[in-house]
């Protein structure tokens, strides 16, 4: 993991930031595999559109196979059950974790020092490879970091701070 956490002062105005990053490990979307071994994601309607899943295998009598229906190739390989390599991500990540402008007011305005600011946290990936937020959880606790069963979007907040000093 790497952060990098800078502000930068004009005259009464300041723009800080957090950038953060995550390079390596492994995340799994149990989301996708399900949605497959039901039928009924984009993977599979492609794969149906074009008259099965292009394989190179050979069959128990010493067939050639070229070709599987996507209900068989994806209820063997999806699911909970299934053959989870489809569904496998790099972890790596780059994101804008937060985001802060800021004025400071001229002395006296409100009796001493005071800045006001609006910070947005969460905004956005530089780079992501996974096809969702790879530090979710599915739980409280650390033991189903990486995996997505259905899980919500990250949410992204923006506030405002006012900052006094006497």
């Amino acid at each position: 993991m790497l952060g990098w956490n800078n502000e930068i002062r004009v005259s009464d105005f300041s723009i800080r930031f957090l950038i953060d990053g995550r390079f390596g490990g492994e995340v799994m979307s149990v989301t996708e595999a399900l949605l497959d071994e039901f039928g009924v994601s984009e993977r599979t309607a492609a794969a149906r559109d074009a008259g099965g899943v292009t394989v190179n295998a050979v069959s128990e009598s010493g067939q050639a196979v070229t070709s599987i229906p996507a209900d068989v190739y994806y209820g063997a390989v999806g699911g909970r059950q299934g053959i989870t390599e489809n569904y496998i991500y790099d972890a790596t990540n780059i994101r804008l974790r937060e985001l802060s402008i800021g004025y400071k007011l001229p002395v006296g305005i409100l009796g001493g020092d005071a800045k006001i600011s609006i910070v947005g946290r969460n905004l956005f990936f530089l780079s992501k490879k996974a096809p969702f937020d790879p530090d979710v959880t599915a739980s409280t606790d650390v033991g189903l970091q990486g995996i997505d069963i259905f899980s919500l979007p990250s949410t992204r907040s923006f506030g405002f701070n006012l900052s006094l000093g006497f």
